[in-house]
């Protein structure tokens, strides 16, 4: 039996969803200041870090919003968790969206959604959203921009009016994750980011996770910007010493200018990437690639087509590696989502889902 089975070897993982070049350049930081000081290293693994007010107020000035509305998370969905348990009795979500919105409510607590249309590219429309969540009489609302898995970016003029018909809501959600791979307004020098929205609506949490744009997924770093009441409701709560000293070590790197001014660079050269690779799915007539703002692609496959077995195909025979969107709630029919990677990759992966769909 196991003769008969392959050995499964990924070449390259287009389901996590990072920049692979901010990867190497933290990689070239941390090699730089700790793996060649075995010194630091060892208090690095022996001592706690800071506690996160701590962390907050170093992060605060690069983000340049004030340090007790910030919450430094372990990942976003730690962040996600908190507000959710603490803060929230009846959720209101779009669908389809990413799971953990609606995995972690509890018993007592209610899920409702307003469905996108995948033949409007899953785009929110602003009345029928307002309306929505207003009828489902939930007391927080959660909006993803980009949307995962769909990469649909909310206008900036859309949600300020969404947010400025939702303020009898006690929490609004907005998850900014994968905002710096979008086309976004942003003065040059800064950081992609809709903070600007939390000094005009009072009930508004940001959400960010660090993982995708900066590619350091296991050193699990992230943060929310909140009132500041519900910033010392949590700390209260247990969440004082919830990071560790690499995540402490990476937030550490925002006091520095030139490690923003090189990841911004780095962040221009991979969104290169993601239009080159969008271009090259637009002319595919074997599957339906949906417009993205994010760092990967949705993509409807053929009536006949199981994604299940796209993804398993996908793997064996080229070692790529792809989300199946069999599970998600929202998407009906077969859906792929593929992380876009660097420039060679992206054409092996172009390559391989020519040979097994096209």
């Amino acid at each position: 039996m196991q003769k008969a089975i392959p050995e499964i070897v990924v070449n390259i993982d287009a389901c996590y969803l990072s920049n692979p070049l901010a990867t190497d350049l933290f990689w070239s930081y941390f090699n730089a200041d700790v793996l060649a000081d075995p010194q630091l290293f060892k208090r690095m693994l022996e001592a706690y870090p800071s506690q996160n007010r701590a962390i907050a107020e170093r992060l605060s000035v690069a983000l340049g919003v004030p340090a007790d509305q910030l919450f430094i998370a372990n990942g976003a969905t730690e962040a996600i968790q908190a507000v959710i348990h603490n803060f929230s009795s009846h959720i209101h979500i779009n669908t389809p969206t990413f799971s953990p919105y609606y995995e972690f409510a509890g018993p007592d607590q209610q899920v409702t959604a307003f469905e996108l249309d995948p033949a409007k590219n899953f785009a929110v429309d602003p009345e029928e959203y307002v309306k929505s969540v207003l009828s489902s009489h939930a007391d927080t609302a959660v909006l993803i921009s980009p949307n995962n898995p769909d990469g649909y970016l909310i206008p900036d003029d859309d949600l300020e009016w969404i947010l400025s018909k939702l303020t009898s809501l006690s929490t609004i959600i907005v998850d900014e994750s994968f905002i710096h791979f979008a086309d976004t307004a942003t003065p040059d020098g800064e950081l992609p980011s809709l903070t600007g929205i939390t000094n005009k609506f009072d009930n508004v949490t940001i959400v960010k996770s660090m993982s995708k744009d900066f590619g350091i997924a296991g050193i699990r770093a992230g943060y929310s910007i909140m009132p500041t009441e519900r910033v010392t409701q949590l700390l209260n709560n247990g969440y004082l010493w919830n990071t560790s000293g690499m995540a402490e070590y990476f937030f550490s790197l925002f006091d520095r200018p030139q490690f923003l001014d090189q990841y911004l660079g780095e962040l221009s050269s991979y969104k290169a990437y993601i239009d080159k690779f969008t271009a090259s799915t637009e002319k595919f007539d074997f599957v339906q690639a949906f417009n993205t703002s994010a760092n990967f692609q949705l993509m409807k496959l053929p009536e006949h087509v199981s994604s299940d077995v796209a993804a398993a195909l996908l793997l064996i025979r080229h070692g790529v590696y792809v989300r199946s969107c069999g599970d998600k709630i929202g998407l009906d029919g077969d859906f792929l989502r593929v992380a876009i990677r660097t420039e060679s990759e992206n054409e092996r992966i172009l390559d391989a889902l020519a040979d097994i769909l096209g």
